[in-house]
Order: C-alpha cells, then sequence, then structure tokens
C-alpha cells in the first residue's frame, strides 16, 4: 500500500529516524508531485492525481492476480477468460467471447483454435458466423472445478462489503467508466 493511501488525504508522515524528534510531514501533493513529475502542469489537484494512480494500481494488481492463476492452471490469459466464460454460459459465440475476454478477434480466434487443438472446446454451427464454442466433456472435467473455485474466490472477496458498499462500489465505477469513455472518445490526435 502506498503511503499516500495509507495516510490521511492531506497530509502523510514520512518515517521516523532514532535523531529525529518529530517526523516531518509530506503532502499528498508532494506525493503526486513525486509519482507524476509533470503533475505541476497538469493542473489536476493531489487528490485527483492520487485517485487516478490508485485506480491505474488497482487494475494492474487486478491483471496480475488473473494472469497468476492462468498460468497455475496452465492457461494463456485469453484461453482462461475463454474457459470462464464458458464455465458461466456454454456456447458463446467468439463475438461474444472477444467481448467478454477484452479481446481482439483475432487473439480469441487463435485462443479457440488451441483450445480445439486441446480437446478442450468444440464449435458447432453451420458457418462461421453462427459457430458456437462449447466446452468438451474433457474441457468441462479439467476446468469447471477450478474455475468453480476462482468464481468463489471472488465471491468471497466481495463479500467482505455490505450490500450497500457493493452498489456504491459498482456506482462508482461505472460513473467513471462511463465520464473516461466520453472524455477519452472526444480527444483527438494528430
Amino acid at each position: 500500500m502506498s503511503t499516500a493511501t495509507a495516510a490521511s488525504p492531506t497530509t502523510a508522515t514520512s518515517p521516523a529516524t532514532s535523531t529525529d524528534a518529530k517526523a516531518p510531514t509530506v503532502s499528498t501533493a508532494e506525493l503526486a508531485a513525486a509519482a507524476f513529475p509533470a503533475t505541476a502542469t497538469t493542473g489536476l489537484s493531489a487528490q485527483t492525481l492520487a485517485t487516478i494512480r490508485a485506480i491505474d494500481d488497482f487494475y494492474r494488481r487486478t491483471d496480475e492476480l488473473y494472469s497468476q492463476t492462468a498460468g497455475r492452471m496452465g492457461l494463456a490469459d485469453c484461453a482462461f477468460d475463454i474457459i470462464y466464460s464458458l464455465v458461466a454460459e456454454d456456447g458463446l459465440t467468439q463475438k461474444r467471447l472477444c467481448e467478454l475476454a477484452f479481446s481482439s478477434k483475432q487473439t480469441v480466434h487463435s485462443s479457440i483454435k488451441r483450445l480445439v487443438e486441446n480437446g478442450v472446446v468444440t464449435l458447432r454451427g453451420d458457418g462461421p458466423r453462427s459457430q458456437r464454442v462449447f466446452l468438451t466433456e474433457a474441457g468441462r472435467a479439467q476446468y469447471e472445478e477450478p474455475i468453480r473455485a476462482v468464481l468463489a474466490a471472488e465471491g468471497e472477496a466481495v463479500a467482505i462489503f455490505s450490500d450497500e458498499e457493493q452498489r456504491q462500489l459498482t456506482g462508482a465505477m461505472e460513473r467513471y467508466t462511463q465520464a473516461l469513455e466520453g472524455r477519452l472518445a472526444s480527444l483527438t490526435f494528430r
């Protein structure tokens, strides 16, 4: 946990040494300036910069947790996302798997191809656009229990929050995502 998130929003204390009578205080603005050297020119408050950093760190850490879990199961990240989705709802289209895995068509197609070759999934349908992806018996036997354990762990992690905190968290995340989407979409680049 960073010092900025562990201390109050306005000040943080640096560790006192044996020669210090009183530990000096460091403002959140100073911490943000150290973390984001160009912050003096951004016009953003120290709290806003600290929040951006916390959100970035949250996504990186969460992504790494899932990547490590996939690796422990012997899967690439995209293959894990595909199997995770199929355990929840078998028979999805490749397009829907792209959406759920937040991956490109090419990445999902390559992962599905490897999963088919390994006997984990099968494709059913008349043509490329109507094909759906299903777990095979072998795929289900190998991965359903571990994926259900991941789902249980996610449930236990969310259960640390009250129902009201869960609503606040998801509401805040949705508002942030919508606001970011709108602002990034309006940017123009050379």
